[in-house]
């Protein structure tokens, strides 16, 4: 175990973090003397638990700390995880950015199905006076208007061709 560059890294996320010892000891549920021990190298294997802890109040990466606290072995199965480097905040973020885009997604799928619809039933209306229209020349409906429904339905149908905007999907890192 580094405990000294665990110190820093621990020391330096919490500066920044703008909280005291005494906070992070709060936040994270670990005892004031252990974390002390913790970030002063006293104990020799650190918890890994108190580790997540620490990472996720601090929006640290996990595995920065699990290196320096000498958990070598472990780190074989985050250099696999592309998610590995990326602190608890940024996970966080990156599921907020999935959960937007899976809301446009489903509001652009929502809005042409609603089109399509839209389209579909101009089309049938359209069809059914064409028909009444070849079956009995007294339709108030004309030419004119099969021709303004079928634009309409065109119009419509045309929205509904393209494709979701895949750019606003988050970008993989």
């Amino acid at each position: 175990m580094n405990s000294e560059k665990l110190k820093v890294l621990i020391e330096d996320a919490r500066v920044k973090k703008g909280i005291s010892q005494r906070e992070l000891a709060k936040e994270t549920g670990i005892s004031r003397s252990t974390l002390n021990d913790l970030i002063n190298g006293k104990i020799k294997k650190v918890d890994i638990d108190d580790l997540r802890k620490i990472a996720e109040v601090l929006d640290m990466s996990l595995q920065e700390l699990l290196k320096a606290a000498g958990y070598d072995e472990m780190l074989f199965y985050f250099s696999k995880d592309k998610y590995a480097n990326k602190s608890t905040k940024d996970l966080k973020d990156l599921i907020e950015q999935y959960k937007k885009s899976e809301i446009d997604l489903l509001d652009f799928d929502s809005q042409k199905r609603r089109k399509i619809s839209n389209a579909r039933q101009k089309l049938f209306y359209a069809i059914e006076h064409l028909q009444i229209l070849k079956d009995n020349k007294d339709s108030l409906y004309t030419i004119d208007n099969a021709i303004e429904d079928i634009k309409y339905a065109f119009d419509e149908l045309e929205v509904a061709e393209h494709k979701y905007d895949y750019d606003k999907l988050p970008k993989q890192n």
